[in-house]
């Protein structure tokens, strides 16, 4: 007796209905960590695609094949993002668009102009293999440091999400050519089975890793200069960082984003340990194993450039930010303060007289 797959697509849907309203609902009303807002809105994405999918054989195809594995492939992508913002990776872009663009370019092309089930099932398993693995990887590797269960538990289930990607677009391919998406076959069933309980295991998994970021930054010592017996608070400091690289200065230097972005996240996490010259020449300038930075200065030559930036982005567009972020000289750990009248004052001062 084989399984009815479509039956399973539907359930997968039904079942993925509950981690996504979780994920909205918790990135609506609390604060979260960077990369969640786009993990939610994958979640989002790939449960409309598996909603469309089960439309097969009853919309039209550019419904259930072109629009669902579209926004599969876009839920893809979002993964790939939220899992880099997360471990303080910088974010490429174009890569994986470009790689999205192809495939749902293959998708339609072995649909309209040479109708191929087996081109189709291949171009997006490799896609989203490769995603899956990639994610893993970096959870498992790189991501921060102090990461608890729930960190390694989500890159496990990334991994095996990406090798079950490949192996069923590579057997399909070689040993069942030809095989309709939806037919009575234990290789489908068990992939779209297993594909439901993915999207729940690293949905969940995405909220256990907020929950142990923010317990993990409520008990540490905050690294922070107080103002008038206040002190700047996380999101206060994230949402500077973000006004800061989207800033004409840093939007085009995507090493000094990366090196702010990744200084800014660890100091946050209370692991300022980790911000060695020679850490830093590996994890952002990467450099390898056998880095020297007593013959190679990239990092004391860029966190001198790095400040330069700052100052001079609080110089003109920064002006009037309300958080100062400053690398005081000799340090790659950031502090951050309130910005005072004083200081705002003279700022404005000073552009007065240079305009």
């Amino acid at each position: 007796m084989h399984l009815d797959t479509r039956t399973i697509v539907i359930l997968a849907t039904l079942v993925a209905i509950a981690p996504t309203l979780i994920s909205v609902s918790v990135w609506y009303t609390r604060q979260t960590c960077p990369g969640f807002g786009r993990w939610t809105l994958g979640t989002l994405l790939g449960m409309l695609a598996m909603m469309f999918l089960s439309l097969r054989g009853v919309a039209p195809d550019w419904i259930s094949m072109v629009l669902s594995n579209t926004m599969a492939v876009c839920a893809a992508i979002l993964y790939f993002q939220g899992v880099r913002q997360f471990c303080g990776r910088r974010l490429y872009g174009w890569p994986e668009y470009l790689a999205g663009t192809l495939t749902v370019s293959a998708v339609i092309y072995f649909k309209y102009f040479d109708n191929n089930i087996d081109f189709r099932i291949l171009a997006l398993s490799v896609l989203m293999g490769s995603v899956g693995c990639v994610n893993g990887i970096t959870l498992l590797r790189r991501a921060p440091a102090g990461r608890g269960f729930s960190t390694y538990f989500t890159g496990i289930v990334f991994m095996l999400a990406g090798v079950a990607h490949l192996f069923r677009g590579l057997y399909l391919y070689i040993f069942t050519p030809g095989t309709d998406l939806f037919a009575p076959s234990a290789v489908n069933a068990s992939f779209f089975a297993a594909s439901s309980l993915g999207v729940v295991c690293w949905s969940f998994g995405f909220i256990l890793m907020l929950g142990d970021r923010q317990s993990k930054e409520a008990t540490r010592t905050p690294l922070v200069q107080a103002i008038a017996g206040s002190a700047v608070t996380n999101a206060e400091v994230r949402d500077q960082v973000q006004r800061i690289i989207l800033s004409e200065g840093f939007r085009r230097s995507p090493r000094m984003e990366r090196f702010l972005t990744l200084a800014v996240e660890r100091t946050l996490l209370g692991h300022p340990e980790e911000l060695k010259e020679y850490a830093l020449g590996l994890d952002v300038f990467n450099r390898g194993e056998e880095y020297d930075p007593r013959a190679d200065s990239i990092v004391r030559v860029e966190a001198q450039r790095l400040r330069r930036k700052l100052r001079e982005y609080y110089d003109s567009s920064g002006k009037n930010d309300p958080v100062i972020v400053e690398f005081h000289a000799g340090s790659y750990v950031p502090t951050f303060r309130y910005a005072t009248p004083i200081e705002m004052q003279l700022t404005m001062s000073k552009g007065s007289a240079t305009s």
